[in-house]
């Protein structure tokens, strides 16, 4: 398994794959379902060892599967905060996850040395002589120890709790202190010794998965391009341990069958050292096993010769025994793919009928067996489009079964769903060509990571092999185009209800069935006699399900299943219900009658979270909003998602969220009308409150001292756990979208109350995302929402936030006219905390417009309003950015420095992060720039936990700025760097620093 994945992502596809809920899952592996909600989500970063054994034993998963997922819980430095060293290859350092220099080539070689005597003392005697070649500097007292601090800089973590790697000064030398998951070397020794125990236990094939993860490790020769280390006695011994260990490792692979694995390192060994005789005995033993038994006799003949000219000697026992085995073929077959990977095909459709002139069609264009010259050179293939439910995935299936029955493509049918329509996310093309790669034999540690060189290595494997590929619900010509072979010999049938523009493909549209074919279709399901005692019923029931083969197909089925109903009480039951979607096609009228037959096979309890998830104004849910919506917990509500889930009348989507169809979110509307509209606006009312008071919390949890008006979690209904302000940020992102729905489209209900509220829970995810415009509209919905209500408090929240996204976006004119209105209406409050705020607001457009002595009044008088520490903190800050915009240097530090003061003890980390940027820019403008470093750097840190990309931008280019002044010029060029990587792509939505250095600083009021 692939390092780079989530093991949550991954548990959750493995339980996915054999059936199983959350809930069964759970039981069988004894534990909680929370439990493993939070381990599939992510909650959990490294699940105990135990808890992924009991749960690889509920899936039935392997004890190769198991050790597996059990490495990939561990964490990876490489991808983490904290420090990777990296010696089996070029000299390597990654410091939090991303690339860093070591410095210059004498600083590299002293990494590089002291890294392959890791957790040893090497003298300063051999430091020197190998550093500097024998000539050491004049200033050799103080050269080795000042290399040894700048090393120690370039190896210092800026994640909070990393704990580095140690450069230790020792007794007449220095010693490198770290642990196997920082340097390569370390854990390779480790990996190797795990391998060597489970051989020693008698587990071979943990064994050999634990030698093939210690050779991912090796990127080459040991610290290539260092000259001085080239020929060190360390790097030799290094190599012979290589060596020795891939000898080990073949020959466990070669027992287990798993030959192809251990080929490609024997044969780098043989390269390296001509007459390894155990190396060549294992390689041919490798080569007989992958059916190059040709191959390997001819390496023992040379290899034989070699011996003879260049040592006078004769085969030793190992490859004379070898020899025989190849010559015997007692060499272990390599393991192989089950029969089904190759004969993938679902069955054939009993009862199918119609298509008649489609399978003419396609016969008349499949090329013949004995094709004449000249050959084609390219694949036919075969596109099938239509609609949903009009029977592609059949006419294919039947197709391909017909030319299995003629004797063609008998030994290799691929088939995949691509999952291409609308309700479920489309497959990903790389993890089907892996999943068809390995049914093609190609061990797993052999599959290219990138997407080009998987769809290569596929059509390389499928080439001159007659293969018949049938790609089921593809998405898009971009899914589709990697998984094409091209090899004339192979044939692709793709079904889609998309038009797919691919090269060469002949496209055959499919519409629904004529009446005759309809007919046909429910006579073979329910029988002739049944549908001859009344055709005008019959043909009422194919009407009436618009001649779509997917809605006959349900109707015949439920009418076979209950053979006391007539023909014509399913006649009417489909009748009864058209009205409901009128405004739709005739299909789609089809359709809601197939709907209706779905939903009165729910349960009462199910069948109210179906209708009543037609009321929810957004586009998904989580068991805790169906929860609210329902009245009920969350338990039921889960169970009732995870039954509409069965029923596919809800998508699971990842996350534990669940989304309607458009088509059904329509159908369940129409069926919740039906409800006394005091239960339609009792259970809009139940969400709309629990949505407010979870929203109002997460916001408090960002914002520290900014509260709204936060109503009690509905009766019944539980809100998420929200801790941290990663929880707060996670739960806005993921819910915006249906906060948006309730904001916007309340204007015109009556819900106003709630829309300003809720517009205002999104200021701080706005402000980390940029998106300038979308929260102008949010803000406008929700002014509107307070000046119908009447309440001056929404009305003042909204005017502020209007004025704030406007000054991001640009607009300082409307900005500074909405925050003027919003101090006039705020001082008609009784509470003056809101013209406090309004003021500051104001202050920072003003200064923004260049107007900086007006804004240092209106912030001035901010600050004689306020009263909370943490506002008169924020406002002190925005005073202290006017006064550095004005150029009056003391006066800003002076300020940054009593807004700190204020902020130090609250938990307003984001006021605290602001002011230190605000004191950071002031000391470098007034040239106190070693200052200036330090404050910058803790500024940035905090920006970037708070996951807030715009200050830190603005940040990092004045960090850069000073310091350039002190001359650390590749700690400056880095900082640009990381600027440049987090500015936005050019058509994504603007961040603040992308409208200059002020820009950031107007919305640092968190105005509740």
């Amino acid at each position: 398994m692939p390092e780079t994945r989530e093991l949550g992502k991954v548990l959750q596809e493995l339980r996915q794959r054999v059936g199983l809920t959350q809930q069964e899952a759970a039981d069988l592996a004894g534990l909680s379902v929370a439990g493993l909600r939070d381990v599939e989500q992510g909650r959990v970063a490294t699940p105990r060892a135990r808890t992924i054994r009991l749960l690889g034993g509920a899936l039935g998963l392997s004890a190769t599967e198991v050790a597996d997922l059990v490495a990939l819980a561990r964490p990876n430095p490489r991808a983490a905060g904290g420090v990777w060293l990296g010696v089996l290859g070029p000299l390597a350092l990654r410091v939090d996850g991303v690339e860093a220099d070591p410095g210059s080539e004498t600083q590299r070689v002293l990494l590089g040395l002291l890294s392959l005597a890791a957790n040893a003392t090497v003298s300063r005697e051999e430091l020197l002589e190998v550093v500097w070649g024998g000539r050491p500097p004049a200033n050799v007292g103080t050269v080795l120890p000042t290399r040894i601090s700048r090393l120690r800089r370039r190896l210092a973590p800026a994640a909070p709790g990393a704990v580095p790697p140690e450069l230790v000064a020792t007794t007449g030398g220095y010693r490198l202190s770290c642990q196997p998951e920082q340097l390569d070397l370390l854990h390779f020794h480790q990996l190797v010794g795990r391998a060597r125990q489970h051989q020693a236990g008698g587990e071979p094939a943990l064994a050999a998965d634990r030698y093939a993860e210690a050779m991912t490790l090796w990127r080459g020769e040991p610290l290539a391009g260092l000259a001085p280390l080239a020929d060190h006695p360390a790097v030799t011994a290094l190599l012979r341990l290589w060596q020795t260990v891939v000898v080990e490792y073949a020959t466990v692979a070669i027992d287990l069958g798993r030959n192809d694995r251990v080929v490609p390192l024997l044969q780098q060994v043989v390269t390296g050292d001509s007459l390894h005789e155990l190396a060549h005995a294992k390689l041919m033993l490798a080569l007989a096993g992958s059916g190059q038994q040709a191959t390997a006799l001819t390496l023992f003949d040379d290899l034989r010769r070699r011996l003879a000219d260049e040592l006078g000697a004769s085969p030793g026992p190992e490859l004379t025994q070898a020899h025989r085995r190849v010559l015997r073929q007692q060499v272990p077959r390599p393991e192989v793919a089950p029969v089904r990977a190759h004969r993938q095909l679902p069955p054939d459709i009993a009862d199918f009928c119609g298509r008649q002139s489609e399978l003419r069609w396609l016969a008349d264009r499949l090329p013949p067996i004995d094709q004449p010259a000249p050959r084609p050179t390219a694949p036919p293939i075969y596109a099938l489009e239509g609609m949903g439910g009009v029977g592609k995935t059949r006419l294919a299936v039947r197709v391909a079964h017909q030319l299995l029955a003629a004797g063609r493509y008998a030994e290799q049918q691929l088939y995949v769903d691509l999952h291409g329509h609308a309700d479920e996310p489309p497959a990903d093309p790389a993890a089907v060509l892996a999943s068809f790669l390995q049914l093609l034999a190609v061990p797993g540690d052999q599959i290219p990571a990138d997407l080009p060189s998987r769809s290569a290595l596929f059509r390389d494997r499928l080439h001159g092999r007659p293969s018949l590929l049938l790609l089921d619900n593809a998405a898009s010509e971009e899914q589709v185009r990697p998984l094409l072979p091209a090899s004339p010999e192979n044939l692709v049938l793709i079904t889609s209800r998309r038009s797919l523009a691919i090269d060469g493909a002949h496209t055959l549209p499919l519409d629904v069935f004529s009446e005759q074919e309809a007919t046909e279709l429910l006579i073979q399901v329910v029988g002739a006699d049944r549908v001859g005692s009344d055709p005008t019923a019959a043909r009422q029931v194919v009407e009436r399900c618009g001649r779509l083969p997917l809605a006959v197909a349900l109707v015949a089925r439920r009418l076979q299943a209950r053979p006391a109903w007539r023909l014509a009480d399913l006649a009417g039951r489909i009748a009864e219900a058209r009205h409901r979607l009128a405004e739709l096609a005739a299909g789609t009228r089809a359709l809601r009658s197939v709907f209706d037959l779905s939903y009165q096979a729910l349960d009462p309890p199910t069948q109210r979270t179906f209708r009543l998830l037609g009321l929810h104004p957004g586009d998904d849910v989580t068991p805790y909003s169906a929860a609210a919506l329902t009245g009920t917990t969350v338990s039921a509500a889960q169970g009732c998602l995870d039954r509409l889930v069965d029923e596919h009348l809800v998508i699971a989507l990842p996350g534990d969220r669940y989304r309607l169809h458009d088509l059904l979110r329509a159908y369940a509307h129409d069926l919740a009308q039906q409800d006394e509209p005091t239960a339609q606006e009792a259970a809009v009312t139940q969400l709309l409150t629990w949505y407010l008071s979870v929203a109002a919390t997460a916001h408090r949890q960002i914002s520290p001292g900014n509260e709204l008006p936060a109503p009690s979690v509905p009766g019944g209904a539980q809100a998420p756990g929200i801790v941290s302000d990663d929880d707060a940020v996670a739960w806005l992102a993921a819910e915006q979208a249906n906060l948006i729905a309730i904001v916007t489209g309340a204007a015109g209900d009556n819900n106003r109350e709630y829309a300003w509220q809720l517009a205002a829970t999104l200021r701080h995810l706005f402000l980390r995302v940029g998106d300038w415009q979308e929260w102008i509209r949010v803000a406008e919905a929700g002014l509107a929402a307070a000046r119908h209500c009447g309440d001056r408090h929404g009305e003042t929240l909204m005017r502020n936030d209007l004025g704030i996204a406007y000054g991001n976006s640009g607009d300082l004119d409307r900005a500074v006219a909405l925050l003027a209105e919003a101090v006039q209406v705020s001082a008609t409050l009784p509470d003056q905390t809101q013209q406090a705020r309004s003021r500051n607001n104001l202050g920072i457009a003003l200064t923004l417009r260049g107007q900086t002595t007006e804004a240092i009044a209106e912030l001035q008088r901010a600050l004689a309003l306020a009263e909370k520490p943490t506002l008169r903190g924020r406002t002190l800050n925005n005073l202290g950015r006017s006064y550095t915009v004005q150029g009056d240097y003391p006066a800003a530090i002076e300020c940054a420095r009593a807004a700190l003061s204020l902020l130090t003890d609250s938990s307003d980390v984001w006021g605290y992060a602001l002011a230190l940027g605000v004191l950071g820019e002031a000391l470098t403008f007034d040239g106190q720039f070693a200052e200036a470093v330090t404050v910058l750097r803790r500024a940035c840190e905090l920006h970037r936990q708070q996951r807030a990309p715009g200050e830190e931008v603005v940040l990092l280019r004045l960090l850069s700025d000073a310091l350039t002044e002190l001359g650390e010029d590749e700690q400056a060029a880095a900082c640009r760097l990381r600027a440049e990587s987090l500015r936005p792509p050019p058509d994504g939505p603007p961040r603040p620093s992308e409208l200059g250095r002020a820009t950031a600083h107007p919305v640092d009021l968190p105005t509740p």
